[in-house]
């Protein structure tokens, strides 16, 4: 696959129940606002020069909330896609649901994988939401399905390995963000990257800002790829 001009840009939305606290609002009025923002960022991706946005909307860890906050999260999402894919849709966006689908609700399977159907032949931006996601999971997953194909350990290659992920192969991330960062109180600060792509960002730049994920708009992205400056990236080599 031939790699696109622009950037892959990978995003650990963090911040949604601070932010509604903030405001004096239960958690899903967060989750809500923090949809809003996923649409923006998908409607202006182009003026950042991203062709990519891999956005961590549903963890494994996070069946451990509360069974309200789940069922409220699901329910978003339906609702993101019954307002706003046909619109996607026609700006040309692709769109890949990545992690373990067997253990999504199945209404919520059925809707990611008829998005994924439908817009497979768009070649504007590609939209990946990381739903029922954990990067350790993805890997054992990865590894069975070897182990029922056959493969043989001389198959076992870095390539063989890059292109059996959820994610789409070849498509390397430039750039992982995590918002709602806590303020640094001290000399250190520190990044947590919450088993996000951890195959996908060994070569990646991981960023951290305080802004909380409702708030967080692409004048802001476009700062932080100025900032991380992925080009600048020498892969191991030297100058």
């Amino acid at each position: 696959m031939e790699q696109k001009d622009g950037y892959h840009v990978g995003l650990i939305l963090d911040g949604n129940g601070r932010w509604a606290t903030q405001q004096n609002k239960p958690r899903l009025f967060g989750h809500a606002e923090g949809a809003n923002t996923m649409l923006r960022l998908i409607d202006n991706a182009a003026q950042a020069q991203v062709h990519t946005l891999t956005l961590y909307a549903f963890a494994i860890a996070n069946w451990k909330r509360d069974a309200e906050e789940v069922d409220g999260l699901w329910a978003l999402f339906m609702e993101f896609l019954e307002a706003h894919l046909e619109t996607l849709l026609q700006q040309g966006a692709r769109f890949k649901s990545v992690g373990d689908r067997t253990g999504l609700p199945a209404h919520v399977r059925t809707a990611a994988e008829d998005a994924e159907e439908r817009s497979k032949d768009n070649t504007g931006l590609l939209l990946q939401i990381a739903l029922n996601y954990d990067g350790v999971d993805e890997v054992v997953r990865m590894m069975r399905a070897a182990v029922e194909s056959g493969i043989t350990p001389e198959e076992v290659t870095s390539e063989y390995i890059l292109s059996h992920l959820d994610t789409e192969a070849e498509n390397d991330l430039d750039i992982l963000v995590r918002t709602g960062m806590k303020e640094s109180e001290g000399k250190f600060s520190y990044w947590r990257s919450s088993s996000f792509l951890p195959l996908q960002s060994v070569q990646s730049v991981c960023v951290g800002t305080q802004t909380l994920w409702p708030d967080f708009e692409v004048e802001e992205l476009k700062e932080i790829i100025a900032f991380a400056d992925p080009n600048d990236r020498l892969f191991g080599g030297q100058r």
